[in-house]
């Protein structure tokens, strides 16, 4: 393995490019005369999608990872027709309140799959599935356009929400994602704000110039940028410059403790003065008690979501969790 290692860290040539392979490594053992080529080489090759998976450089074939191997396989190619099934792939709706009064003013939208055959299917475990292949571009689409649809049918019954869709940094490489948002946002009346795009902040550094040049576009019609999992990455005071974003949210890691953690009280105490100061917009995720709610309110964060107000929620509840006492904002 080590020459093998050796061999391709040297550049590949691609034309006039040279392009450095980053080699995974499968594993199958086997008997001479049991089984045949092809057996082993699926084995081989399960193992080295495992290893993939893993991040590591090689795995060793086992039952179990074969297992995995065949299931991912199979998920990646039922997704295909999920996405024109009527009922196969969904929104929740989990809310978001202005802190200081109360306010309902959006929700963000998470996808959720509920397979024919193998039931709901997490999307930490499938969206990472989803953003190593070209079913990137046909899921953000799907959720950007049923979030519009949704969105517009709220609106109509005089809730005036604002939506947050999760957006994978590799649909930045899209040269139409802007024209395709706006056409989804104009086809069913809605201003550029009423959604807003949520991106994490590693995955916005790992895209580079492409992806800032791509936000300023959506910045200057007016789109909301929101950088997701904040201080989980980079979090720095040149990044926050640099990122054409003006709402941040503070991953829940540091909130679900806060009220027990002076550390994390330290922490999300900077963070959110550092947002503000380059004027950043601030909402905490992952509020589950009123000591979190009460301390963030303290250092003038505007927007709270979490246990604490609502669980993800399907249309139809949020209409009656709206109606039940939390107004929507105008």
């Amino acid at each position: 393995m080590a020459a093998l290692e050796e061999a391709f860290a040297a550049p590949v040539p691609f034309g006039e490019v040279p392009v450095k392979a980053t080699p995974t490594f499968g594993i199958a053992t086997f008997q001479p005369g049991q089984g045949s080529a092809d057996d082993v080489l699926h084995a081989a090759a399960s193992a080295a999608d495992e290893a993939r998976s893993a991040g590591s450089g090689a795995s060793l074939y086992s039952a179990d990872s074969h297992a995995r191997s065949r299931r991912r396989l199979r998920l990646l190619a039922d997704l295909v027709p999920a996405l024109a099934a009527p009922d196969s792939l969904s929104l929740m709706f989990q809310p978001r309140i202005e802190i200081a009064g109360g306010a309902c003013q959006g929700a963000e939208a998470l996808l959720r799959w509920c397979h024919p055959e193998l039931g709901a299917i997490s999307p930490g475990e499938f969206i990472p599935l989803v953003e190593q292949t070209a079913l990137t571009q046909p899921v953000t689409r799907w959720v950007i356009r049923r979030a519009a649809a949704q969105l517009a049918a709220l609106r109509r019954d005089g809730l005036g929400l604002r939506l947050s869709v999760n957006v994978s940094a590799l649909n930045l490489a899209e040269p139409d994602f802007t024209r395709h948002l706006m056409e989804a946002l104009e086809e069913h009346g809605l201003e550029p704000q009423a959604l807003e795009l949520e991106f994490t902040e590693s995955a916005l550094m790992r895209n580079g110039d492409a992806a800032l040049a791509q936000l300023r576009a959506l910045r200057a019609v007016g789109v909301d940028i929101a950088i997701d999992d904040f201080g989980t990455g980079y979090s720095t005071f040149s990044y926050l410059q640099t990122l054409p974003a003006n709402i941040v949210k503070l991953d829940q890691s540091f909130i679900r403790g806060l009220s027990a953690s002076a550390r994390d009280q330290r922490l999300v105490a900077t963070m959110i003065q550092l947002a503000h100061d380059l004027g950043h917009r601030v909402v905490a995720e992952g509020v589950e008690d009123q000591a979190a709610l009460d301390f963030l309110a303290g250092h003038g964060c505007e927007e709270a979501q979490g246990y604490l107000i609502a669980r993800p929620m399907a249309e139809p509840a949020l209409r009656d969790w709206l109606r039940a006492g939390v107004r929507a904002a105008a």
